[in-house]
Order: C-alpha cells, then sequence, then structure tokens
C-alpha cells in the first residue's frame, strides 16, 4: 500500500514551486477583472447595490473553475510527453493522491483573483467588499478550493481514461457556471432545476461566500460546509479510482506512453 500523505505533499510543492516560475499558469486569472466589471455594471446598473458582492464572488468561482478544466486536461498528457509520468509511476507514492496535491496547488490562483475581483470593484466602482463572517468565508473558500481539485482529479482520470472525452473540454465552463449559481443563486432557480444544481458542490460553496459577505447571520454553515467536502470527497474517490483502473491498464499493455 502507497502512503497517501506524502504523495499529496510531493505534488502541493511541486505545483506551487511551478506556479512560482510558469507564467502561463496565470492565464486563468486574464477573465476576473473583465467578469467583475460586467457584472457589477449590471447590477449597478439596475439598481441592486445590494447584491454588488456578488459580483466578487462569481468571477472569484469562475477563475476557480477555469483553472480546474485548464490543469486536469493537460496535467497527465504533458507528464507523459515530458517523459515525467513513467518516473512518478514508479515512486513508492500514490499516484493519485501525487496528482489530487498537484491540482491543490494549482487552485492557489483562486487567491489572487478574489484579489483582482476586489479591488476592481473598488478601483472601478468604489464598492469596497466587507467579508462581516471572516471565518465562515475562509473556511468556506478553502472547502470549495479542495473539492474543486477533487473533481479536477476526477475530470484529468476520465480525460485519460477516454481521450476523446476531452473534447468535452470546452464546453463545461458555461454550463457549470449557469448550473451552480455563480452569481444568480439556485435557489432563485425552478424547482427542478435546483435539485439538479444541489447536486454540483460549487453551488453550496457559492451560497455559502456570498453569505459569508453579507451582514446577517450564517445559518446552517457546517452542515453546508459538510456538503462541499462531502461532494468534493466523492468526485476524489471516483476520480482515485479511475486512475487506478487507468495505471492497471497502462501496465497490462506494458506502456505509459499512450493508453
Amino acid at each position: 500500500m502507497r502512503p497517501p500523505a506524502p504523495g499529496f505533499g510531493l505534488g502541493f510543492a511541486f505545483q506551487t514551486r511551478r506556479l512560482a516560475r510558469s507564467v502561463d499558469s496565470y492565464f486563468a486569472l486574464v477573465g476576473a477583472p473583465f467578469f467583475t466589471i460586467v457584472f457589477l455594471s449590471m447590477v449597478l446598473h439596475s439598481d441592486r447595490a445590494d447584491l454588488a458582492s456578488y459580483t466578487v464572488v462569481a468571477p472569484t468561482l469562475m477563475t476557480l473553475w477555469t483553472a480546474a478544466l485548464m490543469f486536469s486536461g493537460e496535467m497527465i498528457s504533458e507528464d507523459r510527453e515530458n517523459g515525467r509520468l513513467e518516473p512518478l509511476v514508479a515512486s513508492p507514492v500514490s499516484f493519485p493522491m501525487l496528482v489530487f496535491g498537484r491540482l491543490c496547488g494549482a487552485m492557489l490562483v483562486s487567491v489572487p483573483a478574489f484579489g483582482l475581483a476586489i479591488g476592481v470593484a473598488g478601483l472601478f466602482f468604489g464598492f469596497w467588499v466587507t467579508i462581516h463572517h471572516p471565518v465562515v468565508f475562509v473556511l468556506a473558500i478553502a472547502a470549495t478550493a479542495l473539492s474543486t481539485a477533487a473533481t479536477a482529479t476526477a475530470l484529468s482520470a476520465v480525460f485519460i481514461a477516454a481521450p476523446g472525452a476531452r473534447i468535452v473540454q470546452n464546453t463545461l465552463s458555461m454550463p457549470v457556471f449557469l448550473l451552480s449559481g455563480v452569481m444568480v443563486p439556485v435557489a432563485l432557480f425552478p424547482g427542478w432545476l435546483e435539485g439538479l444544481s444541489r447536486v454540483l458542490y460549487l453551488s453550496w460553496g457559492a451560497d455559502l461566500l456570498r453569505d459569508a459577505l453579507a451582514p446577517e447571520p450564517v445559518e446552517s454553515a457546517a452542515l453546508r460546509l459538510a456538503a462541499v467536502v462531502l461532494l468534493g470527497a466523492l468526485a476524489l474517490a471516483f476520480g482515485s479510482a479511475t486512475l487506478v483502473r487507468f495505471l492497471r491498464r497502462a501496465r497490462a499493455k506494458g506502456t505509459l506512453t499512450r493508453v
């Protein structure tokens, strides 16, 4: 049995070092300021300044998901092309946890995304965000980032095990943004659509982050955090099982350079 913890730590450390060296890792941040401008303009034009905090949460979560799609689609493929995959698989650590750790490191791009959204809202529109419930906010962003990395692990496994599935990669952004209610709360959706949206961890995270910015008390914060973590854990379990199956099939064929 390979130890999971060392694999996670090694993957996280590797990816954070790469983030520090590689400029292209931050391409997912490009859209955050522009989305903030568009959303905040719409809200203020509609005389709904009470919803202005939503326009800071939405770009942050959109950046998080965009980064997840980008890294999950390219990470293992790049390792294979650069000859890193074989040594990583042969190392005495859990390969799924290594991938999960790397993706957790990649999710650190959400931190500057939130800063960019706040800066744009304040400097361009004079709206400065107040975090009324900082503990809930920090826990919510951490749980959402971890669940995003877990979901990205599952996506990475699917993209590698079924290369044809990567065609869908570029179409997963907007459907997830809409269904997760990153800008419009899913509670405003029709009943059947809200039920579907609640299957997505991002909808729970978005609601929690918005409530953490509001002055009113956050209801059922612990249960909602648990929902985010549970949905992420289920995605990680699926991704780990798929990656293990991929490795077994690759060993059976005698190659890791192609599926």
